[in-house]
């Protein structure tokens, strides 16, 4: 049976596939998202060796959350957790979340929360965002696109491959996320190369939420 978890940047993170549907489950991707996407193009094949994980991998990481019953995929995450050492699951290491999956996504993520695991991750389905503000940082292309909402955002910048992350409008403390470092929002220095445990330990990023 292959694991439905991948070690990722501290976290357990699920992968599901790259790509607008049918071909992938970005279904809400821009066309830069596709273009300069870090985790399909060799531009960042040094991002994390964790990230290369086969598409077709991905499909069958992705099926299995789709099709397995909740309960297991809850103790499957459990186990998977204890067996990489970290107690934060990451949703969407790769690929999103479809408008179609939104309510079995949501299902689990409830069913979990009661197992004492810190859940984070990205998104770019605004239904799933609003139902799990306390999870998920929505992905935008600019600062319009917030428009006085509150909640996370992560604001991609292609170019040097990195997301700036805002709460209520405002960056967050180790603002920026990207696949070498964070850096503060004040003294723009090295904060740490990215491990989101030590995010969580310090209230960086997406832990920033006060």
């Amino acid at each position: 049976m292959i694991k439905i978890l991948r070690p990722f940047t501290g976290t357990g993170a699920v992968f599901f596939p790259i790509g607008k549907p049918p071909q992938g489950t970005c279904e809400f991707s821009s066309p830069n998202c596709i273009k300069h996407c870090y985790a399909a193009l060799s531009t960042w094949s040094d991002f994390d060796e964790e990230l290369r994980v086969r598409e077709s991998d991905k499909w069958v990481i992705y099926k299995t959350f789709m099709g397995a019953p909740i309960w297991w995929l809850v103790d499957e995450i459990r186990r998977e957790l204890d067996g990489l050492q970290t107690r934060i699951l990451h949703w969407f290491g790769s690929g999103d979340c479809q408008t179609n999956d939104a309510p079995r996504i949501i299902e689990l993520i409830e069913a979990v929360a009661s197992q004492s695991i810190t859940q984070m991750g990205f998104t770019r389905n605004v239904a799933l965002w609003k139902a799990e503000p306390n999870i998920f940082a929505l992905t935008v292309e600019s600062m319009q696109e917030i428009d006085g909402r509150n909640g996370m955002f992560a604001i991609p910048d292609y170019i040097n491959g990195i997301s700036k992350m805002y709460f209520n409008n405002l960056p967050t403390r180790g603002g920026m996320c990207g696949p070498e470092l964070c850096r503060d929002r004040i003294e723009e220095a090295l904060t740490h190369f990215i491990n989101c445990q030590t995010c969580k330990r310090l209230k960086l990023g997406c832990f920033d939420r006060e």
